[in-house]
């Protein structure tokens, strides 16, 4: 839920953007095709999410755990490209898109607003399909009812930003996902590496550093605590939990922390102290 809603929301301002900039400069009849645009980048995410289902019920064995290995890797590599991109982008974003919208403004051209509202917009859509097929592997039917939860308390917020009716810090809200996304990107890490070694590659070091899931209960059922039991299973579902991770996993979710951690602190060091967040220049430029 927490992921759909981020990128749901960051697709909603992306829009809200482009559609306020044409409302201050009067140029309404060119609205239609930036929800055009929006919708059939919709439709091309629904078909890569279909195009990928049908990779899942093609291939099995080590193979599909090849497959959801690399899927879900791929998927927390984009996860943390996604949170340093807009670590760095700052306030530049919001002036790059509406120089755009301005350019094709400028033409009259119609077809070019929806060319750039379809290809903002899928590339959150083409995201929000990888991300929520790597949680699939894990747990499907929580997965598909939190993503469509977020998507529509994210289509619901952009509207109620957009018409003006809602202020809320998007700076804190960007800030403390971002946090919970490193989490998520970091579990991603150890689970596909869980993946690869049940595919017999990565065979590096101990496959069983320790194991503290708790012995199945007399009725066949898992305790809380074990990593199919509620609460570990939801901490495995969310944060890649493994009650009897290998060497490698450790290593992974250690190391991948560690180095988000110390670009942080870096990038910190030397960010100017007036620099506005994404977020907030973005809810800047709507309300304005």
């Amino acid at each position: 839920m927490i992921i759909s809603l981020r990128e749901g929301i960051e697709a909603a301002l992306v829009i809200a953007v482009m559609l306020s900039y044409l409302r201050r400069s009067g140029q309404h009849d060119l609205k239609r095709f930036v929800v055009w645009g929006a919708i059939i980048a919709v439709i091309a995410s629904v078909g890569v999410a279909l195009a990928m289902n049908l990779i899942w019920g093609i291939v099995e064995g080590p193979i599909l755990a090849t497959f959801e290995g690399v899927v879900v890797l791929l998927a927390a590599l984009l996860l943390t490209t996604m949170i340093l991109w807009m670590w760095n982008a700052g306030a530049s974003i919001t002036s790059e898109i509406e120089e755009s919208v301005e350019r094709k403004s400028l033409s009259q051209s119609g077809a070019g607003i929806a060319l750039l509202s379809f290809s903002l917009v899928m590339r959150e859509g083409v995201e929000l399909v990888l991300f929520t097929a790597a949680l699939v592997i894990q747990e499907g039917l929580g997965t598909y009812i939190g993503m469509t939860l977020g998507l529509l308390i994210a289509i619901g917020l952009g509207a109620a930003i957009y018409q003006g009716s809602l202020r809320i810090s998007l700076g804190s809200l960007f800030r403390w996902t971002s946090v919970f996304l490193i989490l998520v990107a970091a579990g991603m890490v150890a689970y596909g590496v869980h993946e690869l070694q049940e595919a017999g590659l990565l065979l590096i070091g101990p496959l069983e550093m320790w194991n503290i899931n708790p012995p199945p209960l007399p009725d066949g059922t898992f305790p809380l605590l074990h990593e199919n039991g509620l609460i570990g299973g939801l901490a495995k579902a969310i944060f890649g939990y493994n009650g009897n991770p290998s060497f490698l996993e450790v290593t992974g979710y250690g190391l991948y922390l560690l180095g988000v951690l110390v670009y942080y602190l870096r990038k910190n060091r030397v960010r100017p102290v007036g620099n506005l967040s994404e977020a907030e220049e973005v809810a800047k430029s709507v309300s304005a």
